[in-house]
């Protein structure tokens, strides 16, 4: 048999069971094979690994495999990740990888990364005060593409998953309280995007799905709105884009509240495309700049809704001191009004609400768009007390019937 060309190789079975193949890569600029070993608990798995790792060889492999670096490795890895996720997404991997990983292990060849290094780097991390969500997320990143370099036979295993991922805590979600609602409603009314506050306190959308909404996706007739698409804001560039994910995409019932001011705003949108004449970008969005143009999310948290919380806040301390509070108390009572209110706050405020009214954890969850309900009761747990007891009074009841 003569020598197997480029990209074939031989499956074998190892003396402590697990299954391996070795590859050539070809020859590189000093005249030697390149050969790399493969890997895998089953010999379908060592196949499946071949096969990628062939289609990596037919791309051509920039350097051996037995000297390729954690930075040479990484920058591969977000090539091919440029292609596969969002660009929000894409984003955030790249910006952890050129400025977390690559500056403290990339020069470490692949080979030689170990669990102590990893262990290292996390407490660099830790030293330099980032949030902890943020470390989880570098540590996703870099296990993410270790798992990577494994399916391709590069590593035997991912030195990521021996180390323990920075822990995150979970803040308390913030939401408005019924006297906050009530005044940033009083305080919204008149606002250009009055109706686009209502909506996101109504439906608990997030900020990009209420913003990125199109009018063909409102049905003020049947009363809902479907969420198909979000407006993104990355780098300065704003633009129309897919959900966050799968479960995003819904249709959500709108009570009559919502409907007469998105029929206000419909009116009022007419007017400004009137006043705009040819100068009017026909977007075909529910909320957009004056010309017709995609709004800013950016814009809309630090000039709409802080005027929104100034004039609420304004208004409650009028009220206050109607109510014979003395001044400077009603002025230190209301500035502490809407505080820490974000665009967010309306989505968490909904699902509040829903769990305080007694509906069903599943139904919040699909109303909110969360892929599984576990990741609503992480968010919202807390905001339903008294189970238990409710359990037990159940169970009580259950039995008594029985004996009956």
């Amino acid at each position: 048999m003569g020598r197997r060309g480029r990209g074939e190789g031989s499956i074998f079975r190892r003396k402590d069971g697990r299954w391996a193949a070795e590859m050539s890569l070809g020859y590189g600029p000093d005249g030697k094979r390149r050969r790399v070993t493969i890997y895998g608990k089953t010999k379908r798995e060592v196949q499946e690994k071949l096969m990628q790792l062939q289609q990596d060889a037919l791309r051509g492999l920039p350097v051996k495999p037995e000297k390729l670096t954690v930075a040479q490795h990484f920058e591969d890895w977000l090539a091919a990740k440029r292609r596969a996720v969002r660009s929000g997404t894409y984003l955030t991997y790249e910006s952890h990888v050129r400025t977390h990983i690559i500056p403290a292990i990339g020069a470490v060849q692949l080979r030689d990364l170990d669990y102590r290094r990893i262990n290292a780097l996390y407490a660099k991390l830790q030293e330099t005060g980032l949030a902890p969500s943020t470390l989880s997320d570098i540590a996703s990143v870099l296990r993410s593409g270790l798992d990577d370099a494994v399916a391709k036979g590069l590593i035997p295993r991912n030195p990521a998953k021996m180390v323990p991922k920075p822990k995150v805590r979970r803040h308390e979600a913030r939401f408005m309280t019924q006297e906050e609602v009530r005044w940033l409603l009083e305080a919204v009314k008149g606002e250009r995007l009055e109706a686009g506050f209502i909506l996101a306190l109504y439906t608990g959308m997030r900020p990009g799905e209420w913003l990125g909404l199109p009018w063909d996706a409102v049905d003020l007739t049947m009363g809902t709105v479907t969420v198909r698409q979000a407006l993104h804001e990355e780098n300065g560039r704003v633009f129309i884009g897919p959900v966050k994910t799968k479960a995003a995409l819904r249709t959500i019932t709108i009570p009559q509240t919502v409907v007469q001011a998105l029929r206000e705003h419909q009116r009022r949108q007419r007017l400004e495309r009137m006043a705009a004449g040819p100068a009017w970008q026909d977007s075909g969005l529910v909320f957009t700049n004056t010309l017709g143009g995609l709004l800013r999310r950016s814009n809309v948290s630090v000039r709409d809704l802080a005027r929104v919380i100034r004039k609420a806040r304004k208004l409650a301390a009028e009220a206050y001191e109607k109510a014979s509070m003395p001044r400077s108390e009603a002025q230190a009572k209301a500035a502490k009004l809407l505080e820490g209110v974000t665009l967010h706050t309306f989505r968490h405020t909904h699902a509040a609400a829903l769990i305080a009214a007694g509906v069903d954890i599943l139904t919040v969850s699909r109303r909110l768009g969360h892929e599984n309900v576990r990741i609503t009761l992480e968010l919202y747990g807390h905001l339903m007390p008294g189970q238990d007891e409710k359990a037990a009074a159940a169970i009580e009841r259950f039995a008594a019937d029985i004996s009956r």
